[in-house]
């Protein structure tokens, strides 16, 4: 009899073992599935200029992607200079997350704290209900606000500049 008992504590724990390595598994396997599938290309660590590998482009559209802002530009903040070609982008996400586009090392930055979306060929900031707030032209915004070439806003300590 207590043999017995033995014998099924000892399964018991092992199924218990097993499962707790599935269930480990079954999580990295859904982390990685994330990772690979964000397709972000992450910026900073330098402050050389970065020409992103952007994902192909979209044709046949009717619209030309020349016109409207083609880079963005830190003007101030820990990774002052830093570029980032839009070309071929129609979302980037900027915050100190290494899954957003633009990767801030700003303090004050949330972890994706904001994002430019293409429409055509404007680009417009959002917000992403960030702590500190997104600002444009010195004002705090709360809705998606479009951008033109020499536009600058602020994130945390950081200002970004939409370049030509």
């Amino acid at each position: 009899m207590q043999s017995t008992l033995v014998l099924v504590v000892k399964i018991g724990l092992l199924v218990v073992l097993w499962l707790f390595i599935w269930v480990a598994v079954r999580a990295m396997n859904r982390d990685v599935g994330r990772a690979a599938t964000a397709g972000a290309v992450p910026v900073g660590g330098g402050k050389a200029a970065y020409k992103a590998s952007a994902p192909a482009q979209h044709r046949g559209r009717g619209f030309s992607r020349s016109s409207g802002p083609q880079s963005l530009a830190l003007t101030s903040g820990p990774l002052t200079g830093t570029t980032l070609a839009l070309a071929g982008y129609d979302e980037v996400t900027v915050g100190r997350s290494s899954g957003c586009t633009l990767v801030l090392e700003d303090d004050f930055a949330s972890g994706t704290h904001a994002r430019l979306i293409r429409r055509g060929p404007d680009w417009y900031l959002e917000d992403l209900d960030s702590r500190n707030g997104t600002f444009l032209a010195g004002q705090r915004i709360d809705q998606p606000e479009p951008l033109r070439a020499g536009s600058e806003f602020r994130i945390g300590q950081t200002t970004v500049r939409m370049d030509a």
